[in-house]
């Protein structure tokens, strides 16, 4: 089926599910190229599913606005490198100002903007949008629109859905939880501060310095430094987990207002991981 006989006058189930293919499409590419680089198996993205919904936005995107330079090649790429590019711009200022932190960051890559976007991902998102008006699209358009599951389109899109609201409030409060850790490791390490700045054998250099001295002033101090106060600064639990989750999906995730703060989790992490390893 030709979607230019349907454009503009495709309703939203069956936009919905245009976008869905394109979300998966995209979590999909992503997860082979970043398993490729790292030569091993990675997951990649913010919710549970295997789905990316900045990749199902930019296929949205590249099918409306760039309609009409869907038979160029030249015009298309670049378009799509532009589109895409301030799509995924755009995302990460959003995410960094509701969670104070930046999940990737293409600092070490050249011709970046702030991290944000750089060159040799706008390039492959131009690649990709010639590939979906000249590859992908007629593809899914027959499967979108096959002749047999119409009756039954949207109840096939309800149910779908509500799987990803699901996903999407399971989300949003894992991250809820991540920022709740970083604010609460942040807390402490300055309420240290505050409390033994004066003392001799008091590190306070960073996050990983105070609790590290704190730790060791533990050992033999049990009245100054109690058990209690030392769980306080514990990453057991469902707390743990959830931020091996994120620090493992987005490996270059910072932050301005916690970086000391995720730099001793991460080591952390790392230091209970090799543990764990050493343990089997």
């Amino acid at each position: 089926m030709d979607l230019s006989s349907l454009f503009p006058s495709i309703d939203f189930v069956h936009r919905f599910l245009f976008f869905l293919i394109y979300a998966f499409v995209g979590w999909a590419a992503e997860e082979v190229y970043c398993s490729v680089l790292e030569r091993k198996l990675v997951w990649r993205g913010m919710l549970l599913g295997p789905i990316c919904p900045i990749y199902g936005f930019g296929g949205i995107l590249i099918m409306y606005i760039l309609y009409p330079l869907r038979d160029t090649w030249v015009w298309l790429f670049l378009a799509s490198m532009i589109v895409t590019s301030a799509l995924e711009y755009f995302s990460s200022w959003l995410l960094e100002k509701l969670f104070h932190t930046q999940w990737w960051d293409y600092s070490d890559v050249p011709f970046n903007i702030n991290g944000r976007v750089c060159l040799l991902n706008s390039v492959l998102f131009g690649l990709g949008g010639l590939g979906m008006w000249h590859v992908m699209q007629p593809f899914f358009t027959r499967i979108v629109y096959w002749e047999p599951a119409q009756p039954y389109i949207g109840l096939i899109a309800g149910v779908l859905a509500a799987i990803l609201t699901v996903d999407i409030l399971i989300t949003v409060r894992r991250l809820v939880d991540f920022n709740t850790s970083l604010a609460k490791f942040k807390l402490l390490a300055e309420q240290a501060k505050e409390r033994f700045e004066n003392e001799t054998w008091f590190k306070p250099q960073s996050a990983s310095s105070i609790i590290a001295s704190i730790r060791e002033k533990a050992k033999t101090d049990s009245k100054k430094i109690t058990q209690k106060y030392l769980e306080m600064f514990s990453i057991e639990g469902h707390k743990r987990r959830n931020l091996e989750r994120w620090f493992s999906r987005f490996p270059k995730l910072k932050s301005k207002d916690y970086a000391s703060t995720i730099e001793h989790l991460r080591e952390e992490l790392k230091i209970r991981k090799l543990e764990k390893k050493s343990k089997e």
